[in-house]
């Protein structure tokens, strides 16, 4: 802007509130530290979708058991068996031990078998009672679900039947797996 004084025009610079360094943008330091802090932000925002989507999945693999228990329950009352009679196992999952990372074995896997044979037998128990086993083929990880007929075995009838997920590895007796035990029928001899 042009001052005018007595001896003619004379350019000066008007303070405007913004100094030469604001003009220029931002240094690359500044740039770097700004693109850290979001790098660190993501991070553990990430972190905590991770831990709360493994959070969820253990959740629905604990409804999906407790429906099974509960049709296991429906089972032995509507035909008068304990579980291994159901079943005509004393441990389904045993074929499965020492296989390593279940997640994903194909549908001819005789462990994966073992388990829908189990849910096809249960169901067929309940006389119709119970539904949606068909969809707990495989727990939220790919696994099919762990199943022990345990009541009854060796003529013992405090042993508990159980049923666990191998949980996010897919290797059972790790300690990410879950264990269930269910309760036992009364039907014992």
């Amino acid at each position: 802007m042009f001052k005018n004084n007595k001896k003619g025009f004379i350019l000066t610079q008007i303070n405007t509130g913004m100094n030469s360094r604001s003009e220029r943008g931002f240094t690359l330091i500044e740039l770097l530290v700004v693109i850290a802090i979001i790098g660190i932000l993501s991070s553990v925002v990430l972190a905590a979708l991770s831990s709360a989507r493994t959070k969820a999945k253990y959740s629905k693999a604990g409804a999906e058991i407790k429906e099974f228990i509960r049709s296991v329950n429906i089972a032995q009352g509507e035909s008068g068996n304990t579980l291994r009679e159901i079943t005509g196992s004393g441990c389904s999952r045993c074929i499965c031990n020492g296989m390593g990372d279940l997640r994903n074995i194909p549908d001819t896997n005789q462990c994966f078998i073992n388990w829908v044979n189990v849910l096809t037998k249960v169901k067929d128990a309940t006389n119709g009672l119970s539904v949606g086993l068909e969809n707990m083929t495989r727990d939220p990880w790919g696994s099919p679900y762990l199943l022990d007929e345990n009541e009854g075995e060796g003529g013992n009838c405090n042993n508990r039947d159980t049923i666990r997920t191998a949980g996010p590895d897919g290797v059972y007796l790790t300690s990410d797996d879950k264990n269930y035990f269910i309760a036992r029928s009364g039907l014992c001899p």
